[in-house]
């Protein structure tokens, strides 16, 4: 492995640009806006790559291999990852017997048994039951007898309480004494009235408030209890866990209907076969270890029809990695700069979104990330290819398998 985490342990060989400026003159990189804010002048390509890596922003950095990488190394780095995602898949099917729909129909029971599960809102709703009859508990004791133990917690509410029911004896005494006053005979009542209202005047200039008011305002702030905020915190926990779980349905069922769940409708393409499939990645194949403009033409065909498979684009990248897009004709058409890199970058996006295998799409990338590494480093290589026989006979794809020029090779490589 050349990539440790921290840099590469050997050059990137396989670069066909090495500054990303030159990469964006000549091969038509167009760089995301948070990927151009990293970008300075005359910016190494290995530099680019190494500080989105270690950003975490591998997808990107694949993204820009894709356009700095030798073309026909492109190519075998996109059918590695092809390979690769094939051989995940293939490999978790051997685990499960059941079929990829059968997985995702027990996903779903699986989901939706967890959304049915009401012990969090039990939980809850146990909590509130619990501090409703904590509450009626106090209730009782404060109408019980008198607390004598201070360090009750209750023992200040049912003081204030009883505060407050004495205030209202004084009140009806109060009263009472108003009835005597007034059966006191007019002359002496009128004379003790003047006593009582000079002593109010003269406490008055000496405090700045009437005795009575003075009185009351003592009172009320000695039994009036203070206003007891209302806890909504259990109601809210109740009901946002609700609402949360109505958020977890809808975001499931989006998710699923988009990933396992595509559009079918009359008069749409049918799904391709295996075989053309199978035919289209050999043909890659076949241009990899033969990179001849005849036998990107052979791939243009076999690859054109399905161009919404990893197998079928990687076909046509294989084509529009040639020096010429219509060798037949007299004069050479070569391919638009960026339209081959372009190809490489969406096939490793492809292998990253396929349905099944048992990687994330963040693990798949970082998978590739480490193979087009590789690639570029010259360790992964497509000697090996060279052993393997076809998947069909010669006779039926014309198959010339005998590379002319691989890694380390005298002969230039496209």
């Amino acid at each position: 492995m050349s990539w440790d985490g921290k840099g590469f342990e050997k050059p990137l060989i396989m670069s066909n640009y090495e500054t990303v400026q030159e990469t964006i003159d000549k091969n038509a990189y167009v760089p995301d806006d948070d990927v151009r804010a990293l970008i300075h002048d005359q910016m190494a390509s290995e530099k680019l790559i190494f500080l989105l890596r270690s950003m975490g922003m591998t997808k990107e950095a694949c993204d820009y291999m894709s356009y700095c990488m030798n073309r026909r190394v492109g190519v075998w780095w996109g059918y590695s990852c092809v390979e690769a995602i094939n051989t995940e898949i293939e490999e978790q099917l051997k685990k499960s017997p059941l079929s990829f729909r059968e997985q995702q129909k027990e996903e779903v029971k699986k989901k939706i048994n967890a959304l049915k599960d009401k012990s969090e809102l039990d939980s809850i709703l146990g909590e509130h039951n619990a501090k409703c009859d904590e509450f009626l508990g106090a209730m009782k004791k404060l109408s019980g007898p008198e607390i004598t133990d201070k360090t009750d917690p209750l023992y200040e509410s049912q003081s204030k309480i009883l505060e407050a029911a004495n205030r209202d004896n004084l009140d009806f005494a109060a009263e009472e004494l108003q009835n005597a006053m007034g059966n006191m005979p007019p002359k002496q009542l009128s004379k003790a009235k003047q006593l009582v209202e000079k002593a109010f005047s003269i406490y008055e200039e000496q405090h700045g408030i009437h005795p009575m008011k003075q009185l009351e305002k003592e009172i009320m702030q000695s039994v009036a209890p203070e206003p007891i905020p209302e806890d909504t915190s259990i109601r809210d926990k109740y009901f946002g866990t609700i609402k949360q779980r109505c958020q977890e349905v809808k975001d499931y069922v989006n998710e699923t209907i988009n990933k396992h769940f595509p559009l079918k409708l009359p008069g749409l393409p049918k799904k391709p076969s295996k075989e053309a499939a199978g035919d289209a990645f050999f043909a890659a194949k076949r241009w990899i270890l033969t990179p001849t403009n005849e036998n990107g033409q052979k791939a243009f065909w076999l690859g054109k029809n399905i161009p919404n498979l990893p197998e079928g684009l990687c076909a046509l990248t294989a084509f529009w990695s040639s020096s010429d897009l219509v060798p037949e004709q007299k004069e050479q058409i070569p391919p638009p700069p960026g339209l081959a890199s372009n190809g490489i970058k969406n096939v490793i996006f492809m292998c990253a979104m396929k349905k099944g295998g048992s990687q994330t799409y963040d693990e798949r990338y970082e998978q590739y990330f480490n193979l087009g590494i590789e690639c570029m480093t010259g360790i992964q290589t497509w000697d090996k290819e060279w052993e393997k026989k076809p998947p069909r006979t010669e006779e039926e794809l014309d198959d010339n398998l005998i590379s002319k020029n691989g890694f380390g090779r005298e002969n230039n490589i496209v």
